[in-house]
C-alpha cells in the first residue's frame, strides 16, 4: 500500500515546496524614472539569480521554493538592495521591504552609493562646462556674422556716395551705368590642417572644408577614453558625438549612444554609400539592430569616422572596413535641427 502511495506522496510533497513558477520585477533608481540594467538580482540561499535588462526589468522562471526568502540586488556604482519574498501555495509572491513595508514589484528601487554620485555631479558639471562653452561660441559666430554684415553695409553706403559723387561732378541726368567690381578670387592656400587630414582620410586636401570639426578632430584626438566623462581627462562617445554635433554643426544631440539613435530627429540608413561629413553612425556588439546601441561615432570622409572608445584607447579615427567595425556596425543616422 505505502509502495502504491509513494510516488504520490512525493508529487505532493513537491507541491508544497514549490507553488511559483515565475516572478517579474523592475530596479530603478530613487526617482523611479531611471531604469537600472545589468544589476543582478539574486535569491539568497538557492541558485536562481537574473540580470536586468535595459528596462531595469527581471523575470524569474525557476520555481521559487515556498517560504521567506531574502532577495538582494547588486550592481557596481549602488548601494546593494535588499528585500524579503513569502511564497505560499496558491497566492501571490508578497513582497515587503525590512520595516515590514509593502514592494511594488514595477518599481524596486536601488539608491548609488557616494562614489557614483559624486562622480555623476562631477560629470554634470563638467558637460555644464562644455556647454557654456558651445553657447559662448555660437554667440561669438552671430556676433561675427554681425559685424561683418555692419562692414558690408557701411562699404556699401561708402560706393553708393561715390557713386553720387561723380554724377554730380560729370553732370549726369540720369542715373550713370553701375560699377560692377568683380571680386578677386582669393588664392586657393592649403592649410597644415587640411594637408594633415587629406592624407590620413585619403582625400583631396579641397575636400576638407569644415575647419571646426577637424580642429576639434585634432583638439581631442588621443584623449582616453572614460564612461561617463567628458573633459580632457576621459571622454566617451556619446560625449563626443555631442559636441561636435554642436561645436561644429550648430545641432544639439542626446546624451547617450542609445537616446541619439532612438531620437526622432535621427533618420536611420544602412548603406554607407549614403554617408555625409557629420552624420552619426551606430554599433552594437553583435551588429543587431533589435538590440541596444552600446557605441556611437561621427562620419568624417572616405569610410573614417572618428569616435571614443575602449578599443581605441581613447578618441581616435577608425575606418568602417575594418574587422571589429564591420561586425559591430547597425546603422547611420541623419541629424535634423531639433
Amino acid at each position: 500500500m505505502l509502495k502504491t502511495l509513494a510516488p504520490f506522496l512525493i508529487l505532493l510533497i513537491s507541491f508544497q515546496t514549490y507553488s511559483q513558477s515565475s516572478f517579474k520585477g523592475v530596479v530603478t533608481e530613487n526617482d523611479e524614472t531611471m531604469f537600472v540594467n545589468d544589476a543582478i538580482v539574486e535569491i539568497e540561499g538557492t541558485a536562481i539569480a537574473q540580470t536586468t535588462d535595459s528596462n531595469g526589468s527581471f523575470t524569474f522562471t525557476e520555481k521559487i521554493p515556498d517560504g521567506e526568502h531574502v532577495v538582494t540586488i547588486t550592481k557596481e556604482g549602488y548601494v546593494t538592495g535588499y528585500f524579503l519574498i513569502d511564497v505560499a501555495l496558491g497566492k501571490s509572491i508578497a513582497m515587503t521591504n525590512s520595516s515590514g513595508k509593502k514592494i511594488n514589484s514595477n518599481s524596486i528601487i536601488i539608491n548609488p552609493n557616494k562614489k557614483e554620485r559624486k562622480r555623476r555631479e562631477k560629470a554634470s558639471k563638467e558637460q555644464e562646462k562644455i556647454e557654456k562653452k558651445i553657447r559662448k561660441e555660437r554667440e561669438k559666430t552671430i556676433a561675427n556674422a554681425q559685424k561683418e554684415k555692419e562692414k558690408r553695409d557701411k562699404l556699401l553706403e561708402k560706393n553708393k556716395k561715390k557713386l553720387l559723387k561723380q554724377k554730380k561732378k560729370n553732370g549726369y541726368d540720369d542715373e550713370p551705368e553701375p560699377v560692377i567690381v568683380e571680386d578677386v578670387p582669393e588664392e586657393n592656400i592649403i592649410t597644415p590642417l587640411q594637408k594633415k587630414y587629406s592624407e590620413i582620410l585619403n582625400v583631396s586636401p579641397e575636400s576638407i572644408t569644415n575647419t571646426k570639426l577637424y580642429e576639434l578632430v585634432e583638439e581631442w584626438n588621443g584623449v582616453p577614453y572614460l564612461l561617463g566623462g567628458s573633459t580632457k581627462k576621459g571622454i566617451d562617445c556619446s560625449a563626443i558625438t555631442l559636441m561636435f554635433s554642436a561645436s561644429a554643426f550648430n545641432i544639439y544631440i542626446e546624451r547617450t549612444a542609445d537616446t541619439q539613435y532612438l531620437s526622432e530627429n535621427t533618420e536611420h540608413f544602412r548603406r554607407k554609400e549614403y554617408l555625409q561629413e557629420g552624420n552619426l553612425i551606430f554599433f552594437n556588439e553583435t551588429g543587431d539592430e533589435t538590440k541596444d546601441i552600446t557605441h556611437v561615432g561621427m562620419y568624417l570622409a572616405n569610410n573614417y569616422f572618428v569616435h571614443s572608445s575602449k578599443s581605441t584607447k581613447g578618441v581616435a579615427i577608425s575606418n568602417l572596413d575594418e574587422p571589429l567595425w564591420k561586425k559591430m556596425y547597425v546603422a547611420s543616422g541623419k541629424r535634423s535641427k531639433n
